[in-house]
């Protein structure tokens, strides 16, 4: 399945009127909704610079036949879902009060071809797609990268769903608008449009029973609260702002309360987002003057504050005896954005055209301070700043109409980046160089070719120049066929090809890893060469009923000079073993995933879904590690009344490699959740959930026991509107 990322998106539907060269057959209201909560659904991008608040309509409200959500990962354009040329998935923000996701992770845990995996030596969660690690996944937030906590990898913990309006996903290498780190895919957060005055509450406890640290069964383990206040500053609603706040605070697990390690580490987040922006037009100036140069402008800046505090407790054996271990870590992340979009028509000989030009900036800074102590003594300080600065602009040309039957959408683009790694520990680098810094500029051009009413073809190329590998071209092709039957149902066939690209990222090359006091090293190698491959997608999606959705997704990635830690060469200074980055020649990965989605009455919506994934590095012969071959989800949405609903969610994971060498395995596991959701009143709601309720866990003394680390859970929670 295909999954790209794109900038803030409309999550409610809308009534949208393109022009003449995209006004194609609409899905029927049945067909729309299946699109929403089916994991594949085709996409196009574009920036995410306006509100459109005046655009915003409320579900209940639209007719049945103007339900077609508006989508912007893979054009960064505004595209109506069905209409996209690339397969895309499409998390709503009903989808995630529904399932009270609250985090990133608990929101990708509900798509059934993304993977999720904790990061090594972390407190937190990467993802993967399609047989590559969270390196190789581009994570945005309005299309603007999320800064990577460890080696590129984004700790999808530290994202809180506060302000989401939907999540669109692209699998695989299929835009050239993304670029270094896309290999395998785009995760787009697309943030809310401000709309009016409003705000919102919610508060949620959980406990974990037998596994809370406390030792008290009915102890709120975990704590949850988030609020946020929006609207209009101006009568002509030309300034708007918003003022959003989460806070989560996790006690973690413990399988033996009275014993020092535990099995979980406590956390404590928070996180503060103020939003503001400028509509010069507000509500006084008609669209329609045609002798306005500029229409249609807008402008936001945005900051964020968040900040975390985990501790971890363990053992580490030293004989003849274990020393209670204990690491404490403060994060803080500052990011601020500011971007704008404007409509531009100049007037040349009594005649017209509209450029749409639109511009991004970004500054983010990630700073973190790890102290262990063993007997209460500090024996690591290790202290980590990164920072991403980025400016990215786009702009997209008037359409080219060559004919009735052949029309031309351009767009062209670029961006430049620095990124910056400092990391000492006991105030001594830990970089193998003392300046580690990485500047990239690239350029891209993208053409959506419109051929009748059924044929399109995108087409695209990016070049990357990196001021130590140089530069790097890599083209993109997207082919997307409809096809209207005889019943008037919508069958579409997508497929693409496109070269992937990624150079190592600075941790690869210059960090030193040291875990001595847990008996090895990781070592960076300044002479990593960068990723390369070579992506093929190939899917369908149609209604083959007025109840039934179906979608299929294949995919083959071949994969050259992959970067992987050598743990089958290790080197040894005493009794430290040093592991090293180096490439791999070649690995490739494979498979797809089938969706059904039935409605099987008018309360009742039944999903199901199954993926398969297989992979192969072509230098040991063997499976990549951490890959389970087969994943599977079935999950229920009933309206038992007009207030009441009840969604069950059943989760299976086959076994997985976890050591080539010992060829040992995790274990596969079953895994169901349910959730109860209950509308006290119009501004009103309750929500219980059992998460885990067969509590299935993995076994601490199985050291390739990856299954989930959390046990059973009970919640309960409420939300208030005004």
């Amino acid at each position: 399945m295909s999954i790209l990322a794109s900038q803030p998106l409309l999550t409610h539907t809308k009534l949208h009127t393109h022009p003449p060269q995209l006004r194609r057959s609409r899905l029927t209201m049945s067909v729309a909704l299946a699109l929403l909560t089916l994991a594949p659904v085709s996409v196009q991008a574009a920036p995410p610079l306006a509100e459109n608040n005046g655009d915003i309509t409320s579900d209940a409200a639209m007719p049945s036949t103007r339900l077609d959500p508006i989508v912007v990962t893979a054009t960064r354009s505004e595209r109506a879902l069905s209409e996209a040329p690339v397969a895309l998935q499409v998390l709503s923000r009903q989808q995630l009060d529904d399932n009270h996701a609250h985090t990133l992770k608990e929101a990708l845990a509900l798509l059934p071809n993304v993977y999720l995996r904790e990061v090594h030596g972390k407190t937190g969660y990467e993802v993967s797609m399609q047989g590559f690690t969270g390196d190789q996944v581009l994570v945005l937030i309005d299309g603007l990268p999320i800064t990577a906590s460890t080696g590129s990898t984004v700790n999808l913990n530290q994202y809180m769903n506060m302000d989401i309006e939907q999540i669109e996903v692209v699998q695989g290498a299929a835009s050239a608008q993304f670029g270094s780190a896309a290999m395998g895919g785009v995760i787009n957060i697309i943030t809310k449009p401000i709309g009016a005055a409003t705000g919102h509450i919610t508060t949620e406890i959980a406990s974990n029973g037998r596994q809370n640290p406390s030792g008290k069964k009915l102890d709120a383990n975990k704590r949850y609260v988030e609020a946020s206040v929006e609207g209009a500053l101006d009568k002509n609603q030309r300034f708007h702002a918003r003022l959003s706040g989460s806070y989560l605070d996790n006690n973690g697990l413990s399988l033996d309360h009275e014993a020092w390690p535990r099995l979980k580490d406590a956390s404590e987040q928070s996180q503060v987002s103020a939003r503001f922006s400028y509509h010069p037009d507000g509500k006084g100036i008609s669209d329609n003057d045609d002798s306005r140069l500029v229409k249609n402008s807008q402008y936001w800046l945005e900051a964020n504050h968040y900040k975390e505090d985990d501790v971890s407790r363990f053992n580490y054996y030293v004989a003849p005896r274990y020393l209670a271990q204990q690491r404490d870590e403060h994060i803080t992340k500052q990011r601020f954005s500011v971007g704008a979009r404007a409509d531009i028509t100049p007037h040349v000989h009594n005649r017209s055209k509209t450029y749409r030009l639109s511009a991004q900036a970004l500054h983010e800074e990630y700073q973190s301070e790890s102290n262990t102590k063993t007997q209460q003594t500090i024996t690591s300080a290790r202290d980590t700043d990164i920072s991403t600065t980025l400016a990215q602009a786009q702009l997209d040309l008037p359409e080219l109409l060559l004919s009735d039957k052949h029309i031309h959408l351009i767009q062209v683009g670029g961006q430049v980046q620095q990124d910056k790694l400092s990391q000492t520990k006991n105030k001594f680098s830990e970089l193998i160089s003392d300046n580690v810094s990485r500047d990239v500029g690239e350029l891209y051009i993208q053409d959506d070719w419109l051929i009748g009413d059924n044929w399109e073809v995108l087409s695209g190329i990016r070049y990357q120049n990196d001021e130590d590998f140089g530069g790097h071209t890599a083209p993109k092709v997207s082919l997307k066929y409809n096809h209207l039957d005889a019943s008037g149902r919508d069958h579409v066939f997508r497929s693409s090809i496109g070269g992937g690209y990624r150079v190592p990222n600075l941790k690869e090359r210059y960090y030193v890893f040291d875990h001595s006091n847990l008996g090895y090293k990781v070592m960076g190698n300044p002479y990593l060469q960068p990723e390369t491959s070579t992506s093929y997608q190939i899917g369908y999606q149609g209604q083959l009923s007025d109840s039934v959705n179906l979608t299929v997704n294949g995919f083959y990635n071949e994969v050259n000079d992959l970067i992987q830690t050598d743990e089958d060469n290790a080197t040894f200074d005493g009794n430290i073993a040093i592991y090293k980055y180096m490439n791999v020649d070649s690995a490739k990965t494979y498979g797809g995933d089938i969706g059904i989605d039935w409605q099987v009455d008018e309360r009742a919506k039944l999903q199901a879904s199954y993926a398969y994934l297989k992979t192969h590095n072509n230098v040991t012969d063997t499976e990549l590690t951490y890959k389970p071959n087969h994943k599977a989800m079935l999950a229920l949405d009933y309206q038992i009344n007009d207030k009441l609903q009840l969604i069950p969610r059943l989760n299976y994971e086959s076994k997985q490699l976890i050591n080539t060498s010992e060829q040992a395995y995790s274990p596969s596991w079953w895994t169901l959740d349910s959730k109860l959701n209950y509308d006290a009143t119009a501004n009103l709601s309750l929500y219980a959930a059992i998460n885990n309720i067969f509590d299935v866990q993995r076994d601490v003394t199985d050291t390739s026991d990856y299954r989930p680390i959390d046990n059973r859970e009970w919640l309960l929670g409420a939300s208030y509107h005004w």
